[in-house]
Parts: structure tokens; sequence; C-alpha cells
């Protein structure tokens, strides 16, 4: 996953040896050398890529497996070539480079499949995607028209036509029986491990982020049930 941190000065191409110098607040200022051959460096349109004429770079970092001569910069930290998408210095998964386009900073498409981030969805109908809730935002929820999304995660309800999203909730929903977490059932933590029996769906309401409750106590998605402070 790409984390955006300090604030980046650029590549200096010296002429005898390029570098990507640096700066953040923990830091401070840094210039690392790359190994570019600096007579056929370019910086690209958008200038945390670059390129010689065997290797591509993001911010200084080799980007592995990309292909120099085909390979372009299309988004502040997307780029593509013959073969694939790149989210920053990532291989954006199963993409095809040769269609692959950006729909916004999170999400990205190469019509086949749809992408938050690096990590592809395996949408069931790609061509029915719309953004439901938090289109540009960091939490957001899609649809194909036959399972929610939230991020990168697949909501596993079969029951398409009764699934309630809650907004802002952090990633829970619900269908007519079960209440879901991201891409789980909500009597399971993330590692598969049961927290608990039974969550009554008929009084099941969400609270807060990652908070929730029902006719028996509180829920904390992570930690499971919990006294209610109210």
């Amino acid at each position: 996953m790409l984390i955006l941190a300090g604030c980046s000065t650029g590549y200096k191409n010296e002429g005898n040896a390029v570098y990507w110098e640096s700066w953040n607040e923990g830091d401070g200022s840094h210039k690392d050398r790359i190994d570019a051959d600096p007579k056929t460096f370019e910086v690209l349109k958008f200038d945390k890529y670059a390129k010689d004429d065997k290797n591509v770079f993001y911010e200084g970092e080799k980007v592995e497996g990309a292909d120099a001569a085909t390979f372009e910069s299309i988004y502040e930290f997307y780029a593509r070539d013959k073969n694939n998408g790149y989210y920053g210095k990532d291989t954006v998964k199963n993409s095809d480079g040769r269609t692959f386009k950006v729909i916004n900073g999170y999400y990205s498409t190469d019509g086949k499949d749809y992408f938050y981030m690096e990590d592809p969805l395996h949408m069931t109908d790609p061509k029915k995607f719309r953004f439901v809730y938090g289109e540009g935002d960091f939490d957001c929820w899609t649809t194909d028209g036959k399972y929610y999304y939230f991020n990168n995660y697949k909501v596993p309800s079969d029951d398409y036509a009764n699934v309630t999203i809650y907004e802002k909730s952090g990633g829970i929903s619900t269908d007519r029986h079960w209440a879901y977490f991201l891409d789980h059932k909500l009597n399971y933590d993330d590692s598969g491990r049961k927290v608990v029996d039974t969550i009554d769906i008929a009084s099941f309401k969400v609270t807060g982020y990652i908070e929730c409750r029902d006719k028996y106590s509180c829920f904390n998605v992570y930690h499971g049930r919990e006294k209610c402070s109210n």
C-alpha cells in the first residue's frame, strides 16, 4: 500500500549521477544516488516518476518489472506500461496496462475489472460498477449490481437486494440474517476467530465508527461485545 508522508523535493541530474532529494520532518533532508543513466534519464509528466532507457523510478525507488520503453505516468501516483498499471512503485495486480486508466486517487480500471489502489476487486459484473457512497474519500462504498464493496473488501452476502451499508461506519453492513465488517461476518474477527455467537439483526444499529449494538449489548468490530456507556 502506498503511504504518502513527508515532503519530497525531487530528482536531480548532475550529469555524472542522478539523485533523489527528499526531506521529512523526522529525518531532515536526504540526497540519495539512484541507479540511473544520466544520459538517458528523464523526469516524467507527474514528476515522482522518472526513467532512463532501462529502468523506471518512483520517488527514487526502482519500479520492479516496469517496461521503460512504454512506461508513462498518468496521474500523480499512477502509471502504466504495455503490461500493467502501477500505483506508486507497486504493480496493480492483474491489470492490463494497455487499457489501464485512473478514476480517482483510489480507484482505477482496465475495462475488465476495477482496482482499489493496487488491489483488484474481482468484480462479478464490472460493467455495472458505480459509486454508492464516498466517491473520492478514503472510506468508499461501490457496487457491481451483485455485490457491495467497501474499499477493497467484498461484502460476502448473496442477499444483495437486502444489503444495507452504513456510511461512515468503517465498513459495516447487514442483510436480513447477518451483520458484516469488511469481508467477513461480524461474529468473527479479522483473523477468523469467533468473538460472539449471536447478533440480533432486528435490533442491530450502528452507533459510530466501527461501533454498533443490538438488544444484547454494544459491540466493537475488533474487540467484540462490550459494556454500553449509556
